[in-house]
């Protein structure tokens, strides 16, 4: 309800500016760098090295989980030819296994989303200095964002985001 609030109030904040500033011949442009982050050849290269840090824990629990399955059913098989005791003890080993089997598909995921958010803090501050340096040398006065700013309405041609990636290719280039 406060975002929806916030975004009326920059919304009608902009409607008053806008005219004042076209009146002062200032120079806007807006950057989309969710965009950036993933065309960017650094953003490419970030969403493979995640990509496969996704793959290979899905694969380790996959076969934790292919373990549990086999451990059920093998339980499902003897538990009318086992002891009460021997089908409780079994039973009491897979309700272990499985709670750590849990707790493991819990942490892998608190670890890939913080992985990720690392890895896109790192990419948006080195877009910030790229962003900042286009807009002194070009003689920009405020440049937005496209998806956080609430511009409903731009022109390709305030839209920087290109050349923002292009800048920041090069700079990462070797």
């Amino acid at each position: 309800m406060g975002t929806r609030w916030t975004r009326i109030a920059a919304v009608s904040l902009m409607l008053l500016v806008v005219p004042a500033l076209a009146a002062a011949d200032i120079k806007i442009a807006f950057v989309d760098l969710q965009k950036a982050m993933e065309m960017s050849s650094e953003g490419k290269k970030a969403k493979g090295i995640f990509q496969k840090k996704v793959e290979k824990i899905q694969g380790e629990l996959k076969a934790k989980q292919d373990e549990l399955t086999a451990l059920k059913e093998e339980l499902e098989r003897q538990s009318s030819v086992l002891t009460l005791t021997a089908r409780e003890e079994k039973e009491k080993s897979y309700q272990y296994k499985l709670r750590d089997y849990q707790r493991l598909v819990k942490d892998s995921q608190e670890e890939l989303q913080r992985e990720d958010q690392e890895l896109s803090q790192r990419i948006l501050k080195d877009l910030q200095v790229v962003i900042d340096g286009f807009g002194k040398k070009e003689g920009y006065d405020l440049i937005l964002e496209r998806t956080q700013s609430a511009i409903l309405f731009g022109t390709s041609k305030v839209d920087v985001t290109d050349k923002i990636i292009e800048l920041y290719n090069g700079k990462k280039s070797p």
